[in-house]
């Protein structure tokens, strides 16, 4: 569903704790954010975050496979808003996630929260909210201009035979 206000966009879709319906998904958000003008390379960008997003939800906040995960995505301007809320799941995965969020060093290859280090990576601002039910919402922004930043330009990889 879509509603359009003043200069923004937003598609608010909600989804069965399925793993097979992320990747139209992610694919239907990143054409959306070529529609709206994005480049290429935030499009791709986009796509990963979320389906990190969603995984996370699906696999670590659902109950069971009638729960239903909602993203909603809001293009403003230059910046694409995202929040992906789920039913809530076990204290340890919220706990996990806690942590995850609030992490500002990656996680080890052992332990769990690798895919919010890549959110955090590829996210201008990454919030937790928590409600009173259990509900796990995650909200996200990333800015039109991240992909300039230092750490995300690409630099040229040595030939081999150098």
């Amino acid at each position: 569903m879509q509603t359009e206000t003043s200069s923004s966009a937003l598609y608010d879709v909600k989804l069965p704790s399925d793993l097979d319906y992320i990747p139209p998904l992610r694919q239907f958000i990143s054409e959306i954010a070529k529609i709206e003008g994005f480049p290429k390379k935030f499009c791709f960008r986009t796509e990963i975050l979320v389906d990190e997003l969603c995984s996370n939800a699906i696999i670590h906040g659902s109950q069971d496979i009638q729960s239903r995960v909602a993203l909603i995505a809001e293009f403003v301007k230059d910046e694409l808003r995202l929040s992906v809320q789920d039913q809530g799941g076990s204290q340890p995965n919220v706990d996990n996630l806690k942590r995850a969020v609030s992490s500002v060093k990656p996680a080890s290859p052992s332990k769990l929260g690798k895919g919010m280090v890549i959110v955090q990576m590829l996210s201008n601002e990454l919030k937790l909210k928590l409600d009173d039910n259990g509900k796990t919402e995650v909200h996200v922004v990333r800015r039109r201009d991240m992909d300039d930043s230092p750490a995300f330009r690409e630099t040229p990889i040595p030939d081999r035979d150098q």
